[in-house]
């Protein structure tokens, strides 16, 4: 399991209620390309603002990163929920992928 931290960003002047975070999650797992999948999501969203880590089942960190990339693609789509929205992040969570070890120290 990899965690993958993304961060969608909506229209300027959003409509509406912020998405709800189970259909945001429903519309990542959806567009996760077999055979990954999405075990667990935290998901925060506000007005114009989606923000979460989801964990993501792959053969390795970078099969789950594109396919969670594939996913908010797919979200965010004419034919998604999010049509039109920006996905202004999406790669692998540094410190849940190595550790706080396993980053460089700095001087």
């Amino acid at each position: 399991m990899h965690a993958i931290r993304f961060h969608l960003r909506g229209p300027e002047h959003p409509d509406g209620p912020p998405p709800a975070p189970e259909a945001v999650r429903d519309g990542l797992a959806l567009g996760v390309p077999a055979p990954a999948r999405i075990e667990h999501a935290r998901i925060l969203t506000g007005p114009g603002v989606v923000d979460g880590v989801a964990f993501v089942l792959a053969d390795n960190l970078l099969a789950a990163e594109a396919a969670l990339i594939a996913a908010c693609a797919t979200l965010t789509g004419r034919a998604g929920p999010l049509p039109g929205w920006d996905v202004p992040h999406c790669a692998l969570d540094t410190v849940l992928a190595l550790g706080p070890h396993g980053l460089p120290a700095c001087s």
